[in-house]
C-alpha cells in the first residue's frame, strides 16, 4: 500500500495542526510572525546538493550568532556537519546583503547596521552524500535530512516556532514526526523538537495501523519484498508490549501518533532514536531471514522504548542539549543500556521471539559481557562519561587497546537490568518490577523538567526492590563488581554455565583481521597468550609453525593443545621478526538452560516476568 503522509495521518486532525495550517498557508515567506523558518531546494538533488534558506525574524541587537550543531541525537560522537557545508550567504529581510564572519568550527556572527529589530536570511549548500551514519543523504530518488545536520539555529531564537517548507519534485511526498498541515510543509513548537524529527522525502511505501491507542506509519525507502502482513502485525503486537511495560503510569501515552522510518539496503544497519519517530536501517535480507527478521524486531523495540526513556525522560546533565558541546552523562547504562535488556525482552512478551531463542541470546550477552578484558578494568559510570571520547570512535579513530580498558553501557546495562528486574520480582514475589521503576522516572521526571540523577534512580530502585538492592547498585555502577548472573537466572528457574569447548581446544586471544595477505593483527586481548607474547596491534601475521596463514588460522590452532608453545613469523614495521606464543585454553561461550526442578514459586515470577511468552513458545 502507498499512500502519502498526509493521508496518512488525515483521520485524526488535531485543533493545533488546523490552527498551524492555516497559518502557514497564510503568511508568506517574507512575513515577520515570530518564528523560524527553513525552505529547502532539492532542485540539485541528482548532484546530492541541497540548497537552505534559514530565516530568523524579529532579531534585534547589532550583531546575531547563529551555528550548526557539531552532534545528532542519538550517536555520541562529534561530526563534522560543517564539513560540507558552502557557499554561505547573508541577508536582511528586504535581501540587502549582510558582513558575518566565522567565529568557531561551526559558528558564524553577522553584523546588522539597524539594531532594530527584523529579519535575517541564512542561505547556503549542504552537499548530502552521508547515509550509514544517518545524517543527510540527497539523490535522485529520496532526500533524508537529520535537522541537526543541516539547520543553522540562534540560541536567543531557539524557542521560536519552527516552519520548513521543501520543495517537492512531482510525485514525492514527505514524512516527519512533526505536523505535516500540507504536503512538504512541517511544523515545529521550537527548535529542539525539529532536531528530533528527521525529513524523509522520495517515492517511498507507507503502511498505517493502530496499535496501543497510537496512530503508526511505517515508512520504507529502498529494497522492499518482504510481508506487510506480518510487519503489521509483529510492530503492532511490539508497540502493545512496549506500552504494556508504562500501562501504570499516570502520564498516559508519550504521543499519539508514531512514525518508523525504515531505509532497506545492502549493508546497513543501525537506528536512531528521536522524539515521535525512528530511522532504521536494515539489510534487506531481515526481511526473510528468521534470525535476521529478530534482530530487526530488537533494533525496533530498541528505538521505540526510547520514545520514554530518552525522549521523554532523561539525566539532568542531557536535559536541555548543548548542541555546540560534548553532553557528558555518567547514567548512559540508564538511557542505553536498561534499554537494551528491553530490546530483547520485549519481543518476547510481544511472542515474536520464542523463549528458547532468547535464552541463546541471554547466553550470548553474558559471553560478550562476562569475557570482555574490560568487565574487571572499566565501571558503568565511567563508560558512560567517556562514550564520547572512547565508546563510538570507529576504524582508524579507534584505539587498539579500547576493549582491554572499557566496557559497553549497552551490553553491561542490558545485563544490569536483567539483574535489578529479577531481583525486584524476587523480593516483592513479582508485585513490582524494573517496568515500576522505568513507570516512575517517566512520571516524575518529564522531558525539560530538569531531568533525573544517579540519587534519583537509586531512590525509585530502593522503593521497588529495597534498600539493600539500591547499595548494591552502588558498585555495579561504580565498581567493578560482577553482576550476580547466576543467581538473578536461578531466581526464574534458570541455569547458567559454560558450553564444553573440547572442539576447540586452543585460545591465542587475537582480535585480527583476516581479509588481505598477510592478515594484519588489531587488538591483542589483555592477558591472552599473544598479550603475554608481545604480539602487537599492527603486526603482519605471516606463518605458525612454518604454516602460512591466511583464512585458516583456527585450522591451524586445531592442531595444538593448551600449553603448546608455537612459533609466529610476522611484520612489524616492515622487519620480519618470529614470537614465540605458549597457547592458551579457550574459553567455553555460556549457556542458559530451564531448570526442569523448579519450584512453582519461581514458576510464578518467570511467568509475571515473561507473560503469556513462555507457554505459547514452550508447548
Amino acid at each position: 500500500m502507498k499512500v502519502t503522509q498526509t493521508q496518512a495521518r488525515s483521520g485524526r486532525p488535531t485543533l493545533m495542526a488546523a490552527l498551524l495550517s492555516v497559518v502557514l498557508t497564510c503568511l508568506s515567506w517574507t512575513a515577520s510572525a515570530a518564528e523560524t523558518r527553513y525552505q529547502v531546494d532539492l532542485s540539485e538533488r541528482a548532484m546530492q546538493q541541497v540548497t537552505i534558506e534559514a530565516r530568523f525574524s524579529e532579531v534585534t541587537g547589532d550583531t546575531l550568532d547563529f551555528h550548526l550543531p557539531i552532534w545528532r541525537s542519538g550517536l555520541y560522537l562529534v561530526l563534522d556537519f560543517v564539513g560540507t557545508v558552502s557557499g554561505m550567504e547573508v541577508s536582511d529581510g528586504s535581501g540587502e546583503p549582510l558582513a558575518f564572519e566565522q567565529t568557531a568550527k561551526s559558528s558564524w556572527r553577522v553584523s546588522r547596521p539597524d539594531s532594530g529589530s527584523g529579519d535575517v536570511v541564512v542561505r547556503y549548500r549542504v552537499y548530502a552524500n552521508s547515509l550509514t551514519d544517518r545524517t543527510r543523504h540527497v539523490d535522485s530518488e529520496h532526500a533524508f535530512l537529520n535537522p541537526a545536520a543541516v539547520f543553522v539555529y540562534a540560541d536567543q531564537l531557539r524557542d521560536q516556532p519552527i516552519a520548513v517548507a521543501m520543495d517537492l519534485p512531482d510525485g514525492w511526498q514527505a514524512a516527519s514526526g512533526m505536523e505535516q498541515p500540507d504536503p512538504g510543509h512541517f511544523v515545529a513548537p521550537h527548535y529542539d523538537r525539529l532536531v528530533d524529527s528527521p525529513i524523509e522525502a522520495g517515492t517511498f511505501d507507507l503502511v498505517s495501523f493502530e496499535a496501543a491507542g497510537m496512530t503508526v506509519d511505517f515508512m520504507i525507502h529502498g529494497i522492499w519484498d518482504g510481508d506487510e502482513e506480518r510487519l503489521v502485525n509483529d510492530m503492532s503486537a511490539l508497540v502493545e508490549a512496549t506500552a504494556e511495560v508504562f500501562a501504570a503510569s499516570d502520564t498516559g501515552l508519550p504521543t499519539d501518533y508514531y512514525l518508523f522510518m525504515l531505509h532497506s539496503g545492502d549493508g546497513l544497519g543501525g537506528g536512531t532514536e528521536y522524539y515521535n519517530s525512528t530511522l532504521v536501517h536494515t539489510d534487506p535480507r531481515a526481511f526473510w531471514d528468521e534470525d535476521r527478521w529478530q534482530g530487526f524486531l530488537g533494533l525496533m523495540a530498541h528505538e521505540f522504548f526510547h520514545t520514554w526513556n530518552v525522549k521523554r525522560f532523561r539525566p539532568a546533565s542531557i536535559d536541555r542539549y548543548d548542541y555546540q558541546n560534548i553532553n557528558y552523562t555518567e547514567l548512559l547504562w540508564v538511557a542505553e543500556g536498561l534499554t537494551s535488556y528491553y530490546d530483547q525482552l520485549l519481543p518476547v512478551r510481544a511472542g515474536l521471539v520464542p523463549v528458547d531463542d532468547y535464552r541463546d541470546q541471554l547466553a550470548d550477552a553474558i559471553s560478550s559481557v562476562v569475557d570482555a578484558p574490560g568487565y574487571n578494568q572499566d565501571t558503568l559510570a565511567r563508560a558512560s562519561l567517556e562514550a564520547w571520547t572512547k565508546g563510538f570512535h570507529r576504524g582508524a579513530d579507534r584505539a587498539p587497546d579500547k576493549a582491554n580498558r572499557t566496557v559497553s553501557f549497552y551490553s553491561q546495562g542490558g545485563l544490569l537490568g536483567l539483574v535489578l528486574d529479577l531481583e525486584i520480582r524476587r523480593m516483592s514475589d513479582g508485585d513490582r518490577s524494573l517496568d515500576t521503576v522505568m513507570t516512575a522516572l517517566y512520571d516524575d521526571f518529564p522531558l525539560g523538567g530538569g531531568g533525573f540523577t544517579y540519587a534519583d534512580f537509586r531512590e525509585r530502585l530502593a522503593a521497588a526492590g529495597g534498600d539493600a538492592l539500591a547499595e548494591q547498585l552502588d558498585g555495579w555502577v561504580y565498581d567493578t563488581q560482577p553482576l550476580p548472573l547466576t543467581e538473578a537466572l536461578q531466581s526464574i528457574g534458570w541455569l547458567l554455565a559454560r558450553e564444553d569447548t573440547s572442539e576447540d581446544p586452543v585460545q591465542v586471544s587475537l582480535d585480527a583481521s583476516l581479509r588481505g595477505n598477510p592478515p594484519v593483527v588489531f587488538s591483542p586481548r589483555l592477558d591472552g597468550a599473544a598479550w603475554q607474547a608481545g604480539i602487537n596491534a599492527g603486526d603482519e601475521l605471516l606463518a605458525l609453525n612454518g604454516a602460512r596463514i591466511g583464512s585458516n588460522l583456527d585450522a591451524l590452532l586445531r592442531r595444538y593443545s593448551p600449553g603448546d608453545e608455537v612459533e609466529f613469523s610476522l611484520f612489524r614495521d616492515g622487519q620480519l621478526k618470529t614470537v614465540p606464543v605458549t597457547l592458551s585454553p579457550v574459553r567455553g561461550e555460556f549457556e542458559v538452560e530451564a531448570d526442569e526442578d523448579a519450584g512453582e514459586q519461581v514458576e510464578t515470577i518467570r511467568s509475571g516476568w515473561l507473560g503469556d511468552a513462555e507457554e505459547d513458545s514452550e508447548e
